[in-house]
């Protein structure tokens, strides 16, 4: 493992973890890879391990059931474990994304949060669990009540956590230079920093219904 990413989602870890790929720190397993490697359930035993007491630890051992053959990781479900992880990978350097907590949270709201709410709690998707236990552990069921202090207590814990290694905090939008002098490497020439998001459709989809909403609520 060379890169642990470990700020939370819409921090633009998934643009990060391309451009990690891009110069040769890959491959990096973000939430992407959950879905495509069927490690639902994986996930859901190491956050009842941590947080519900259902078994011991994940140390490198477990990590390595997940991870094996990645040189990074990004986003959910690996930003739940900061600590378990630099512990269970001490060669890693270590990126903090941050970003502006209120932008943070509208962001959330119209990707992860909105999905949440939209799916019943009995469907029985491996996804929809998955996304459920960790809505419930890392803001008790209720982000708009409480996501920003989690986001201001999780990148605090990352910061003490990271004291002694190779660290990083990164902002979005700082680009390659910032990257590649942290990383030790040459900046790709004429290469754009990716704009990835797998969750542009489902922005513009929220987008719209708020807008029709709001319409609809005028009239009345």
């Amino acid at each position: 493992m060379k890169v642990l990413v470990l700020g939370l989602p819409r921090t633009g870890t998934q643009s990060l973890a391309d451009a990690l790929t891009h110069i040769g720190f890959g491959p990096v397993y973000h939430m992407r890879e959950v879905g495509r490697n069927n490690h639902q359930a994986l996930w859901i035993e190491a956050i009842e391990d941590k947080f519900e007491g259902k078994g011991r630890p994940w140390g490198r051992e477990e990590f390595e059931r997940i991870l094996a053959g990645y040189e990074g990781v990004a986003d959910y479900p690996p930003a739940i474990f900061p600590e378990e992880l630099m512990a269970a990978y001490p060669e890693a350097a270590v990126i903090l994304t941050v970003r502006d907590e209120d932008s943070w949270m509208a962001s959330m709201e119209s990707t992860l949060w909105h999905l949440y709410q939209s799916r019943p709690a009995d469907d029985p998707s491996p996804m929809n669990q998955l996304s459920r236990k960790y809505h419930e552990h890392c803001w008790g069921g209720d982000l708009p009540k409480y996501g920003k202090e989690a986001f201001r207590k999780h990148n605090e814990l990352v910061r003490e956590a990271a004291k002694g290694r190779k660290f990083l905090e990164f902002g979005v939008g700082q680009g390659w230079e910032k990257l590649c002098e942290f990383l030790g490497v040459e900046v790709p020439e004429g290469v754009k920093w990716p704009r990835s998001d797998d969750w542009v459709d489902y922005k513009k989809m929220v987008d719209k219904e708020r807008k029709e909403k709001e319409g609809r609520d005028k009239r009345i």
